[in-house]
């Protein structure tokens, strides 16, 4: 039976790191082992944003794995493709990760200026090949440092689509093109951490989920769930969130690749009880349903990250200024789109972009930036009220 951790955070987390793992697996790092940490450091963010993995995690792993003797402990990541190349340093910089790795005396790598491997593709899942960091492979041991997300796509983003920071930089939004669900399954399948221990600490984490967490959590606490099953890490993630993990797909196809554990019912929770710390959250599809009932959008399930993420945040941004639609709208992102006839049609992104179309509103870019989604989205369809 699948083993999985969930420990609540106080004011030591490196003492509560060493209980996360210690419930878990037996001596998890081994004197002289090379030891590569995973976390999402997807954009330039605030350290407590609840964006990306916290650097008092980072720093609490990075000591353990000193403590118990090895030899190499590398902090390595793969940045947002969207995020422009000069300035991914900052992914590493603002959040303070370089900091850390001197205060520790490690190493810290963005794995774009390092040598991949290629991998052939899974016709229909994912590209016809793809690249993956050589760190993954010339490691002893891998610890994949997720956070607690939700994503418009794929419902979560957890510890095995964490593992997309390991793909080079220009394969990352291919893998949207496809099967998101079956191409992250396909990488998991040639990438397996030694352990995965999703990051529920930041403060944020509160506003970013919408729940009044008083009831249990008090200053300085959150939680970290961890386990050598990625799937059943998943699964507890979901769990946690009011999520059923039946519902996603990428736990669900994991579980049929044999990767791990998908059944709350079949995993053994070590610690804290999920029933008593589970909250219910509202997917972003949902807000937005809430928000604009006349609204539909095309395409989100292949569109890469670039178009769909600042298409939602500022639409959320809208929604928060008390915009509305005046008529029906499909927005349509990513390839092959069909446009509905019954509807205006806005366009986004150039990979949207139809023969024919010059009759419908286009947003172009790849991706468009924020102003011009937020100035093409108010002067042509919403209004404030």
């Amino acid at each position: 039976m699948s083993k999985v951790s969930v420990t609540k955070t106080g004011n030591d987390l490196y003492a509560d790191v060493i209980k996360a793992i210690d419930s878990i697996a037996d001596k998890l790092i081994t004197r002289g082992d090379c030891v590569l940490i995973k976390p999402n450091l997807v954009v330039p963010a605030d350290p407590e944003s609840g964006v990306i993995t916290t650097p008092k995690l980072i720093e609490a792993v990075g000591r353990y794995c000193l403590d118990c003797g090895a030899a190499r402990v590398i902090i390595g990541e793969g940045s947002s493709y969207f995020i422009p190349q000069s300035s991914l340093i900052e992914c590493f910089t603002q959040p303070g990760i370089i900091e850390v790795a001197d205060r520790l005396g490690i190493e810290w790598v963005l794995f774009d200026e390092h040598k991949f491997k290629t991998f052939p593709g899974v016709p229909g899942y994912t590209p016809t090949e793809f690249r993956i960091t050589e760190f993954a492979f010339t490691c002893d041991k891998f610890i994949n440092l997720p956070i607690l997300k939700t994503h418009f796509n794929a419902k979560v983003t957890l510890a095995m689509k964490n593992l997309k920071g390991c793909l080079k930089r220009e394969d990352k939004p291919l893998f949207h093109r496809w099967d998101l669900s079956h191409a992250v399954v396909e990488l998991c399948k040639i990438v397996r951490p030694t352990i995965n221990i999703i990051d529920c600490t930041a403060s944020t984490i509160v506003c970013q989920l919408g729940k009044d967490y008083s009831d249990w959590r008090q200053a300085g606490e959150g939680l970290l769930i961890a386990s050598s099953d990625i799937v059943a890490t998943d699964a507890v993630g979901c769990a946690l969130m009011g999520i059923d993990p039946a519902e996603v797909d990428m736990v669900t196809f994991g579980n049929a690749a044999g990767l791990g554990e998908d059944d709350i019912t079949q995993i053994d929770i070590m610690g804290e009880e999920i029933k008593r710390l589970e909250f219910k959250i509202k997917l972003p599809q949902e807000e937005l349903r809430l928000a604009f009932p006349l609204l539909e959008i095309i395409g989100a399930e292949k569109a890469c990250s670039g178009c769909l993420i600042p298409l939602l945040s500022v639409l959320m941004l809208l929604q928060e200024r008390g915009a509305n639609l005046e008529k029906p709208l499909a927005i349509c992102l990513g390839e092959g789109l069909e446009t509905p006839e019954d509807r205006a049609c806005l366009l986004v992104g150039n990979c949207a972009q139809i023969e024919g179309g010059d009759d419908i509103d286009w947003i172009e870019g790849c991706p468009p930036s924020k102003e011009e989604l937020l100035s093409g989205l108010t002067s042509r369809i919403i209004s404030p009220l």
